[in-house]
């Protein structure tokens, strides 16, 4: 049985993972892959304690009006008492407990997901935006990550080793590094000057809906699928196409709702049918590396 060759930089104890057919991809493994949901939960556990803890004891925070403040300030507290003990509880106690800790750390990361999805779409926009958006990310990536544990590799050792992975992740290390930078320059400018960005009052909502979903989404996705896939990481080859997909139909999507509402002189627009055309591109350049 044949094995594919390793990252000169992986260490001895890195298992190699079989593979039966000449000319697959090269994949790098480490041995401390599974460590990645337990990581991504103990940031959630921080960034959870610290929102909470600041929409306590920081009146100020909340741009609502008196009925979902209280709302917010309730769920608060059962996050900073509850919610964040528990997560916290599972994850020390993995060592004696591991299978009855990961599905306490999976349904904490659940209930921070479900949780801070409505703080993202539903709190008037303020000081704590990037943190509900970073709140959704890793309680969305460390419950997924947690969930798919091995199905990564059996999937990656199905594209051939010609596949232009380290392009098609350039490309998408850069499309996330172009939006995702916009969209958070936008969001801080508001905790330096308290103006709500233009691009979000114009909409009539609450909060940066776009912001938000691009952020939490979109962005993580193509960063994540992009340096994974660039280092030929197992989860790379299992996100990257994904993303890709989502992307390149939702582009297509984007400069249809433009022309439908009489856009068609959006200066962006050549710039969201450009990124369009680079994710069908690369998604056909990916999946063009699969076996038949």
């Amino acid at each position: 049985m044949h094995r594919a060759p390793l990252d000169s930089k992986t260490s001895d104890r890195s298992p190699r993972v079989p593979d039966d057919t000449a000319g697959r991809a090269t994949l790098h493994t480490t041995a401390r892959a599974p460590a990645l949901p337990v990581v991504l939960a103990w940031i959630v556990a921080g960034l959870a304690l610290a929102a909470s803890a600041t929409g306590l004891l920081l009146p100020t925070v909340y741009r609502d009006n008196a009925l979902v403040i209280a709302a917010f300030h309730g769920n608060d507290a059962v996050t900073l008492l509850v919610a964040v003990p528990g997560l916290v509880a599972a994850l020390l106690g993995a060592r004696r407990h591991p299978t009855l800790a990961r599905f306490g750390r999976l349904g904490m990361l659940l209930y921070t997901l479900y949780n801070y999805v409505f703080y993202l779409f539903g709190a008037a926009f303020n000081e704590l935006f990037l943190v509900y958006v970073a709140l959704v990310v890793c309680s969305g990536f460390g419950l997924g990550l947690g969930l798919a544990e091995g199905l990564a590799v059996a999937l990656a050792r199905k594209f051939r080793a010609r596949t232009p992975v380290r392009s098609v992740a350039a490309y998408m290390i850069g499309f996330a590094t172009l939006l995702g930078g916009m969209w958070t320059a936008l969001s801080l400018s508001f905790l330096f000057t308290g103006v709500v960005p233009v691009a979000i009052t114009q909409t009539g909502h609450p909060t940066g809906v776009v912001f938000a979903t691009d952020l939490t989404l979109l962005v993580p996705g193509l960063l994540a699928g992009g340096v994974l896939l660039y280092r030929r990481r197992p989860w790379g080859y299992l996100v990257a196409p994904i993303v890709l997909i989502k992307a390149s139909t939702y582009g297509v999507a984007m400069i249809a709702m433009s022309a439908f509402a009489g856009l068609g002189a959006d200066s962006l627009l050549p710039v969201w049918a450009g990124l369009t055309l680079g994710c069908v591109v690369c998604a056909g350049l990916l999946l063009g590396g699969l076996e038949r």
